[in-house]
């Protein structure tokens, strides 16, 4: 039997695990941009960036404003100021209906941006990292919303939308020397493992949210190598790269 205390514990220690995962999210998503977007022209640039477009302007501007949300509202629940959180929860909604079709044409003209993907990668190819991603994300946050009244799903189903967000933040921060190339683009789902292990210790089993929202961000992580060259996605990658030319 759970205890009075443990039961009234459980709430603190969700809020604390939580709140300190947001902040490193947005920790590492300002260290990722800082050279080529949030305090470009200060720090020196690891290689050359691309000219900021008015498009990537807009969509940095924009996603910076849900990663500040993303943190405000996780404070607000550490801090058991619901209601403001529910009503702030209006102005995300708002954002990610901006976010998404902005994301998809800029992940668009990205293909004509060399300096905006590894070296070696033709743009063709390399859409399909955000363009598969996109609808992943937006699912995972069109989900979260759906369970805001359910808050064991909601808070579960935002940080696995933010930790898929991570991606292009992680993929700008150098990789350490002894980490495999072909290994890089799975640092992401190190970020997961936290959460996994914090409901292996509070609920003695992972919770079904964390499950499926980890399986849906690793199978699309592992499928887009294994498409992204075909000639299926190359033809469909120039047909929709050619509606914004």
């Amino acid at each position: 039997m759970i205890s009075l205390e443990s039961a009234a514990v459980r709430p603190v220690r969700d809020r604390v695990f939580f709140t300190t995962m947001a902040a490193i999210i947005l920790v590492v998503i300002f260290v990722g941009f800082a050279p080529s977007y949030y305090l470009r022209g200060v720090l020196p640039a690891p290689h050359p960036y691309e000219t900021l477009s008015p498009v990537v302007m807009l969509h940095g501007l924009v996603f910076s404003a849900w990663v500040i949300l993303f943190g405000v509202q996780a404070s607000l629940v550490a801090t058991n100021r619901v209601a403001v959180h529910r009503q702030l929860g209006k102005i995300g909604m708002v954002l990610i209906a901006i976010m998404i079709p902005l994301a998809v044409i800029t992940a668009l003209q990205g293909v004509d941006r060399p300096f905006s993907r590894p070296p070696g990668i033709p743009g063709l190819t390399w859409l399909a990292v955000p363009l598969l991603d996109v609808p992943v994300f937006g699912g995972l946050i069109i989900a979260a919303l759906a369970f805001r009244r359910t808050p064991a799903i909601h808070k579960r189903l935002m940080l696995i939308a933010m930790i898929d967000l991570l991606q292009p933040a992680l993929g700008r921060i150098p990789d350490p020397a002894w980490l495999p190339v072909a290994l890089s683009p799975l640092q992401t789902l190190v970020f997961l493992l936290p959460l996994i292990v914090w409901d292996l210790f509070t609920l003695k089993r992972i919770h079904p949210a964390t499950l499926w929202g980890s399986v849906v961000i690793a199978a699309v992580m592992f499928t887009v190598p294994l498409i992204w060259t075909s000639p299926a996605w190359l033809a469909f990658a120039g047909w929709a790269h050619g509606l914004i030319g």
